[in-house]
């Protein structure tokens, strides 16, 4: 059985992906040649020269968009052409070693977001799984499988796994975290005092005088 036209073009678009859009990465050539055409006829200045040549931020605006196109492509043609789930293995195992190497060594951060970017990213992921789950529950229905309806639980499941996400795990994210805290406030967090406000008054060590208490 051959595959379907489209999924030979998203496989194309994956393997060109992480062999010519990573091998550019690693050698940063698009910004090399950017760099000397701005200082040949742009930068007038060695401030000038200097800012040309930083290499900013990594780019989360457009390197998240991506992989999240990347996410469900390969969850969803994973049904129609199984063939596309080592290319996406590829192009996330790359991924992960080459832009963890460049945002440690190569770009410049230029702000901090404290994690509060990851309940977006997670939405956006549970997602396309959902919509992975649809897209197999339909195409098994379409290919008259038998236990296609088995797998109907599966995007309720999703759901409620987000819902119970989104009210137990994500307010959390709202809130600074104490050494974000702490600094902005120019102070230093006595953490054996915080250690010890969550632990119960019952199971505390510490002695307890007894004009606490009354007759």
């Amino acid at each position: 059985m051959s595959l379907p036209d489209n999924a030979t073009f998203f496989l194309t678009y994956l393997a060109l992906k992480f062999f010519v859009g990573y091998g550019l990465e690693l050698s940063r050539l698009v910004p090399l040649i950017l760099y000397h055409f701005k200082r040949k006829y742009i930068c007038k200045t060695e401030a000038e020269c200097k800012e040309a040549w930083a290499p900013g931020d990594l780019g989360y605006e457009t390197r998240v968009s991506e992989d999240m196109l990347i996410v469900i492509i390969v969850f969803c043609y994973s049904v129609i052409a199984p063939l596309i789930i080592p290319f996406g293995v590829l192009y996330f195992g790359l991924g992960w070693l080459i832009l963890r190497n460049q945002a440690l060594n190569v770009y410049v951060p230029t702000f901090e977001s404290n994690g509060r970017m990851w309940p977006h990213i997670h939405n956006r992921i549970l997602a396309s799984l959902i919509l992975y789950q649809v897209t197999m529950l339909v195409y098994f229905g379409l290919q008259k499988f038998y236990y296609a309806s088995l797998l109907i639980p599966l995007p309720i499941l999703s759901f409620i796994y987000g819902f119970v996400c989104a009210k137990k795990f994500y307010p959390a994210f709202e809130r600074p975290i104490l050494d974000v805290a702490a600094k902005s406030m120019g102070e230093v967090p006595d953490m054996e005092l915080i250690f010890r406000s969550f632990i119960p008054p019952s199971l505390n060590s510490e002695k307890i005088d007894d004009e606490n208490f009354e007759d």
